[in-house]
């Protein structure tokens, strides 16, 4: 048996998002692999029970599953939010190590879905590493804001695993949330884990975050190939363009998702 830590940040606006994550993922379980989900928001823990009590009953027949629910306070993150177009909840998860005792996590936003069993991604060895995660999309339009060379990645912080017991030991925390509160920074979260992270970074295979947008022939332009092939066999779709707004690419997989819930 596998246990398998996934956590999500949300707000309550991006619950019922994260519920169609959480399907998608228990909808592809390997038996007898046992799935915890850490649910990291700013609401009220009986405002979230009463929220997941109308879900909870389809989740539990399609595989079953451990979930907890962290309560965060949005006064924790004042200051650190400098980009209007990302939400306080995406720094949730820069909280991971210091409201958990687990030492290894899959994080993922609320707007991906899984297409395969998760746990070909819990088992990549990051023992050595901080994070393992994808190359951005748009990783050469990005290395400038995290103060990284042009020969460096920037990798999209939407699907990653992180090992949580090497951010304890070197305070990374604390690091991360000091650099963000430089004056003058404009640094968003997935800037400042560039940078922190720099270097200790496991790049995995592009199929592990497929980031879809409008059709885009000049996506990854030195790996053709394996962004084909990604597109064609996913194991992680991450929407850009949010499904539930406007149609995308494999729009119809989300809705699939979706469907079972209603």
């Amino acid at each position: 048996m596998t246990e398998i830590n996934i956590a999500f940040g949300v707000t309550e606006d991006w619950l019922e998002h994260t519920y169609v994550t959480m399907c998608s993922i228990l909808s592809h379980a390997v038996k007898n692999d046992e799935y915890k989900f850490f649910i990291l928001s700013n609401i009220t823990e009986e405002k979230f029970n009463k929220n997941f009590e109308k879900i909870k009953e389809k989740l539990s027949k399609i595989y079953p599953f451990f979930i907890k629910y962290i309560k965060l306070k949005t006064s924790d993150f004042d200051g650190v939010v400098h980009d209007k177009r990302v939400g306080v909840s995406a720094y949730f998860r820069l909280k991971l190590s210091s409201v958990t005792d687990i030492n290894k996590v899959i994080y993922l936003d609320s707007d991906v879905i899984t297409m395969d069993n998760i746990g070909k991604l819990w088992n990549y060895d990051i023992e050595n590493c901080l994070i393992a995660a994808v190359e951005d999309k748009y990783s050469a339009l990005m290395t400038c804001q995290a103060n990284l060379s042009e020969s460096e990645k920037y990798i999209n912080s939407g699907v990653m695993l992180m090992n949580l017991k090497k951010f304890r030991e070197e305070n990374l925390e604390e690091k991360i949330f000091k650099k963000l509160l430089e004056p003058d920074n404009n640094y968003s979260d997935q800037d400042v884990l560039n940078d922190i992270c720099r270097k200790r970074i496991l790049y995995l295979p592009l199929k592990y975050n497929v980031m879809l947008t409008v059709d885009d022939p000049n996506s990854f332009p030195n790996k053709k190939e394996e962004y084909n092939n990604a597109l064609q066999n996913p194991i992680i779709l991450h929407y850009f363009i949010k499904p539930w707004i406007l149609p995308v690419q494999y729009s119809e997989y989300w809705r699939e998702y979706s469907q079972k819930l209603i």
